[in-house]
């Protein structure tokens, strides 16, 4: 006979509670447990380098909350149309991204809690894997900040502020494709949400200077 609190009914709602949550995101939780893992040991780096797929330019990373396809990036003096500049001696490195929300419920663009975490370029000055964009923004219309509705695809710039020689001479870039740990309610969080961001693939894109550029995102292959 089991008691009330001991391992069996422990193991039984565990159970219960992975039944109710998809395959995709318990894959998801299971890799970043790994990979936690793997760092306590000394393993992240080797893990890191060996384990990530590489997803080739435009084509999409198929994640457990959003789907990213990379398109290219930019460097550009700002978009005066909408509004968006820099601070006074910076310019914008841009990345040209298609993300489809495939979770069933919007996804925000901010940092920290929405897809303004699941993208960063590597090895360009001044954007660490801790820097957020300046501006997630539709590239159709301009809209700032938007939230993704599930299932529509949506082409964004994500800019970031850099020094005016950044990047110079250099015709391509890695961009970190992250996913996230899916969490429900439970125990310690109430609700659901999408934490700890981690790098699970990543593609290499062209990197183009458009100068002044009336559009950006459009001019190097739309």
């Amino acid at each position: 006979m089991t008691e009330t609190g001991g391992g069996g009914n422990w193991r039984s709602r565990v159970t219960a509670m992975s039944n109710k949550v998809p395959t995709k995101w318990l894959v998801t939780a299971v890799v970043a447990v790994f990979l936690a893992g793997s760092a306590a040991f000394g393993g992240l780096n080797t893990v890191a380098a060996d384990a990530q797929p590489e997803v080739a330019a435009g084509s999409a990373y198929d994640g457990a909350q959003l789907d990213i396809a990379v398109a290219k990036a930019v460097l550009i003096d700002g978009f005066p149309e909408q509004g968006i500049r820099p601070d006074e001696g910076k310019r914008f490195f841009v990345v040209d991204v298609t993300i489809t929300n495939v979770w069933d419920e919007p996804v925000t663009t901010y940092d920290k809690i929405g897809a303004a975490d699941n993208i960063r370029p590597v090895g360009i000055a001044g954007i660490a894997a801790d820097t957020p964009p300046d501006n997630v923004v539709i590239v159709d219309d301009g809209t700032r900040s938007p939230r993704l509705q599930p299932n529509v695809p949506v082409r964004l710039a994500f800019m970031w502020q850099v020094d005016p020689g950044t990047a110079a001479g250099i015709d391509s870039v890695r961009i970190n494709l992250y996913d996230k740990v899916y969490v429900s309610g439970g125990f310690v969080t109430y609700g659901e949400r999408w934490n700890d961001p981690f790098v699970a693939a990543f593609t290499t894109v062209p990197l183009t200077d458009v100068g002044a550029g009336a559009d950006a995102a459009g001019e190097s292959g739309s």
